[in-house]
């Protein structure tokens, strides 16, 4: 059904200047603020105030505010919606009107307000009728006008209006914020959670009473249990989910009193709803989408990065700003713990993800991890689970495949569009809500699964515009004239109706609490709480609607299987660092699942660069564990032994690498054994040994790669080692040394005896100069001595010292070699035969015959 702006076009017979301001933001011609009551009776007085601002550019005079209304009612929806329109046809019963004599400056406004008894409008039985309030000239041209209707109830007791049950789904949802963990592509989640933003007022309008929204004194952080991982992960086990809750109820325990709308206070009606806990207000169920949870606890939690443009160049790393834990998010994770905590919490799959174009494309673990990462998150941000029989397929469509996948996880209850479950082609009225569908899968046991179906006016009419002046006004008139239109229709039987916004809903404060007071204030509607709406026996059904639908326009709309195929290459990355963590760490899948958002159908641009910053990061991440480079390695031998520094600079992820080196010239240089693979602690470095042998001196490189368990390298780059071998040359000088020194050894002998036979020469020749300085001439005395000096240095030469000592009883005997060195003496004076040795002391005696200290003495 085709909605319209709260200033609607104005009919062709209707003057230009009637027609909406060109400009956003601009004021508008006419103004209806106030329309009283929102459904009249006969009693009734019926008030209409607003103002009145010339938007012409000229002076205008004779201003009249009047009513315009038909006494016959609408007879179906199409046709309040064609009329809706303004350019159908214009009722023609005058009402009251209101005059303002004189002039009108540009830009000039006035205040008006009519009124009259309904009685004088002479409307005929329960229904809605058309109303236009519009401004003219004194010349009759129109300046604006407003299309609104008019909820009559005649004078029918309370008792006998007709009636419709409504329940409300209240989204708590928002695009994906991140790229990676640590960074939002922009900050409008921040603003969207504070009091004024538009998270925050949808969680106070649902809760239905004031929050506070100040941070106070305390660490929310400590206080909520945020900064312990424990709680989180166990949160699921304390919160038990409805269905835990119904088992462990008993039959009594089930039958609870009424409340003043019937609601069941104390229990649930049936096996698996969980006991309301809100005592006042209208009941609301609660669709989120865990990502939108998980993002605001990661902004309340840790700091954070902020992207600045991310469309400025993609090509380049887009600006960042850091920030802080965010105090808003904090304090609405507070209040929304209580909240939620009072009424049904149902949620979509994590990040609304494109299920039917990840199934079509083979990416079934995709899909169920988005559904897994779903429940994970909403435990760890609301310390909750949301109930499990519920599924809320993204843009409420749905194909079997789908359908099948909720039921293998546990639901039967599928909230959906009235495109996936269209009206019967024959009626003419408005359906009930359930819907049967087709059994699929292994679901929950004994359950036939249904769909509960929103009423697409409804969710047409929530979305009208309500922050501009009169549009809130405007709009909730026409949530009351559709309400009563349904409620209008004959059909006898009991339906139920369900009200469900989109997802990114930005109502007005003023509006989105008028809804939910005005659910409880028109006599026609009842609030019913989605948990309790059934599906009605198989005998007693009506066969009101389709069966499944998947639209004609849904698989154009899917996410691409090009997209989808670079959203798996940067899966393969992803895979290739989930395979050196320790234990079944996987912290990208979150970001991939997110990419796979239905969000990125029609935001090609952002999706690409959104899966770029990803892809960085994951390769980022990957060089955080890297071999350190060193300097080159020079071997003083053959052999040598380098030390590899392998580091982990993951704050969070405890890693098990394998590490691999080879020579680029094995023959060369060879590579011994060492520890091939370890674990490393988060932020934490190790060395590895590696012994290296050398075989000819020269330069060689050694490539050092990580890799994972299976031999995949987990760098696009190796490290290099250059190994410089000079070890051999040094063998080399060793061994010329070696020899030269034996040389030197061989040599020395041959050279002291030649000096040793210098020197005896020079004493001889010293000796012999003495003996020719005595003058006696005889031969004797002197002579005898110079020889016995000669024969003895002779014998040192020679190494064998002093001649042997005379055997005792020989004295005055000298030994053999006396007498031939007394022979080489005297030959080398240049005697012809050897002369008689004189008796005398041998060398190195004591005239007493003791042997000198030395031990060089004969005996006596």
């Amino acid at each position: 059904m085709a909605m319209t702006a709260a200033l609607l076009p104005i009919p062709a017979t209707l003057s230009s200047a009637s027609a909406e301001p060109e400009e956003e933001g601009s004021a508008a011609p006419l103004v209806v603020d106030r329309i009283t009551p929102d459904a009249i009776g006969e009693d009734s007085t019926l008030r209409v105030a607003g103002e009145v601002t010339n938007t012409t550019g000229e002076t205008v005079e004779d201003v009249t505010v009047r009513m315009r209304y038909s006494r016959h009612p609408f007879t179906s929806r199409d046709e309040l919606d064609k009329f809706a329109t303004g350019e159908d046809w214009q009722p023609n019963a005058s009402g009251p009107d209101e005059e303002f004599d004189g002039e009108l400056v540009p830009d000039g406004t006035l205040e008006y307000s009519l009124s009259t008894p309904v009685e004088d409008l002479g409307l005929s039985s329960y229904g809605v009728y058309p109303m236009i309030i519009e401004a003219v000239d004194g010349d009759g041209d129109t300046l604006g006008a407003q299309y609104t209707f008019l909820p009559y109830t005649a004078d029918s007791d309370e008792d006998d209006v007709p009636s419709v049950d409504l329940a409300w789904v209240w989204p708590l949802m928002d695009d994906p914020q991140r790229a990676d963990d640590d960074t939002f592509l922009s900050g409008d989640l921040h603003d969207s959670v504070g009091a004024g933003g538009r998270l925050g007022r949808l969680l106070e309008s649902g809760a239905q009473v004031p929050l506070s929204f100040e941070a106070g004194d305390e660490d929310l952080i400590e206080e909520l249990g945020l900064d312990e991982a424990e709680e989180a992960e166990e949160a699921p086990a304390e919160n038990a989910t409805a269905e835990d809750d119904a088992d462990s109820a008993t039959p009594e325990e089930d039958e609870g009193d009424e409340d003043e709308n019937g609601e069941d206070t104390e229990g649930s009606d049936e096996e698996g709803g969980a006991p309301p806990a809100r005592t006042e207000g209208i009941p609301v169920t609660w669709a989120v989408d865990p990502s939108t949870l998980d993002d605001i606890l990661r902004m309340a939690t840790a700091e954070h990065e902020v992207i600045e443009d991310l469309l400025t160049d993609p090509a380049e790393e887009p600006v960042r700003h850091t920030r802080d834990p965010n105090t808003a998010a904090q304090v609405w994770l507070r209040e929304a713990r209580e909240v939620l905590a009072a009424d049904t919490v149902v949620a979509s799959p994590y990040a609304n993800t494109d299920l039917a174009a990840l199934l079509r494309n083979d990416m079934d673990s995709d899909a169920q991890a988005s559904l897994r990462l779903g429940q994970e998150a909403l435990a760890r941000s609301l310390g909750l689970s949301a109930d499990d029989r519920f599924a809320v397929p993204a843009e409420g469509i749905m194909e079997e495949n789908v359908q099948e996948l909720f039921t293998e996880n546990g639901a039967y209850r599928f909230l959906l569009n009235e495109e996936a479950v269209p009206p019967a082609s024959w009626i003419s009225t408005t359906p009930t809500a359930q819907a049967p569908l087709p059994a699929s899968g292994d679901g929950a046991e004994g359950e036939e699964p249904y769909a509960l179906v929103s009423d697409s006016g409804l969710t047409d009419v929530l979305s009208m515009p309500s922050w501009e002046p009169g549009e809130s006004t405007l709009a909730l008139q026409r949530f009351a004239a559709e309400t009563a239109m349904i409620a209008g229709e004959s059909t006898g039987d009991e339906r139920v109706v369900i009200a469900a916004p989109e997802p990114g809903w930005d109502p007005s404060p003023e509006f989105a609490a008028g809804v939910l007071d005005a659910t409880d204030s028109l006599p026609w509607l009842s609030p019913e709480r989605l948990d309790r709406v059934e599906l009605s026996e198989a005998e007693d059904r009506e066969e009101t609607r389709k069966g499944l639908t998947y639209p004609d326009h849904a698989y154009g709309d899917e996410l691409s299987s090009t997209y989808l195929g670079q959203i798996e290459d940067v899966g393969r990355d992803v895979r290739l660092f989930n395979s050196i963590l320790v234990g079944d760490s996987d912290p990208f899948r979150p970001a991939l699942v997110r990419l796979e958002s239905v969000y990125w159908r029609d935001r090609e641009a952002m999706a690409g660069a959104t899966r770029s910053l990803v892809g960085r990061s994951v390769q980022s991440r990957r060089e955080d564990v890297r071999v350190i480079p060193g300097d080159p390695v020079t071997l003083a031998s053959s052999t040598g032994t380098t030390g590899v520094l392998v580091a982990n600079d993951l704050e969070d992820e405890a890693v098990y690498v394998y590490l691999s080196l080879y020579s680029e010239n094995s023959e060369r240089l060879s590579i011994g054994e060492y520890t091939h693979h370890f674990e490393i602690a988060p932020g934490a470095r190790t060395t590895v040994y590696v012994p290296l042998s050398a075989r000819i001196n020269g330069s060689t490189n050694v490539q050092v790669s990580l890799q994972n368990a299976a031999g995949e390298p987990i760098s696009s780059q190796d490290t290099v080692i250059q190994v410089n071998a000079t070890g051999l040359g040094t063998q080399a000088l060793m061994i010329s040394g070696i020899g030269l020194l034996i040389l030197i050894a061989a040599l020395a002998p041959r050279a002291l005896r030649k000096w040793a036979r210098k020197q005896a020469a020079k004493a001889n020749a010293t000796a012999t100069a003495a003996k020719d300085g005595d003058g006696d001439g005889d031969g004797d005395g002197d002579g005898t001595e110079e020889s016995e000096a000669t024969e003895d240095a002779e014998a040192k030469a020679e190494g064998t010292g002093t001649a042997e000592p005379a055997e005792p009883g020989e004295r005055g005997s000298e030994a053999p070699g006396a007498d031939e060195t007394s022979t080489e003496a005297g030959s080398g004076e240049g005697t012809d035969t050897p002369r008689e040795a004189e008796p005398h002391t041998p060398a190195g005696t004591e005239p007493d015959g003791e042997s000198r200290p030395d031990g060089s003495g004969a005996g006596k």
